[in-house]
């Protein structure tokens, strides 16, 4: 005979695991071995490698993008230009955005992934490499961009009810705990 404590530990343990809010986000959850392509993967933007730094800079802002693919004339990937890009590389010097090209300040032969490579790569990837987007590939051809913010915003989104119900700042109460 079990003690009645016990009992009803385990009557709340069943209840909150057929709960709709636990196996709803059980139901809909991410593993890292998932492939990429089950994120929700922005189209590739890109740009000619001889294109000016404000064309770059104009058409990332235009789309609100934080990088873009260089391609040659034949669409082939040569690089990748980033906001870390222009920061480091273009702001400090004090150059002229109108007639410096995007081929002298790009990364050039970036890393990419496939779609169907695991989400594990990916993150692996950007912690070693220090990236903030992957190139993401399908048929040998670049389609799609991975951001970091991809990978959080799949994550919130499958925790919702933990994530929109967290304070800023976890030593704090929000007033929604009588804070």
């Amino acid at each position: 005979m079990m003690p009645d404590y016990l009992e009803e530990e385990l009557t709340i343990m069943e209840e909150i695991i057929s709960s709709s809010a636990l196996s709803s986000d059980i139901a809909c959850g991410i593993d890292l071995d998932d492939p990429i392509r089950i994120l929700n993967l922005s189209p590739v933007i890109s740009i000619r490698s001889c294109s000016t730094l404000r064309e770059a800079v104009e058409l990332m802002n235009q789309k609100r993008i934080g990088c873009l693919i260089v391609v040659n004339d034949r669409d082939e990937l040569i690089g990748i230009f980033t906001e870390r890009d222009i920061l480091r590389k273009v702001v400090a010097r004090g150059l002229d955005f109108d007639k410096e090209i995007v081929d002298k300040y790009m990364t050039p032969n970036p890393e990419t992934l496939c779609e169907i490579d695991p989400i594990a790569f990916a993150l692996n990837m950007m912690s070693a490499g220090g990236f903030r987007h992957i190139p993401i590939t399908r048929n040998n051809q670049v389609k799609f961009m991975l951001s970091i913010k991809d990978i959080v915003d799949e994550i919130s989104r499958v925790h919702r009810k933990r994530v929109l119900n967290l304070p800023p700042d976890l030593r704090q109460h929000t007033s929604q705990y009588g804070g």
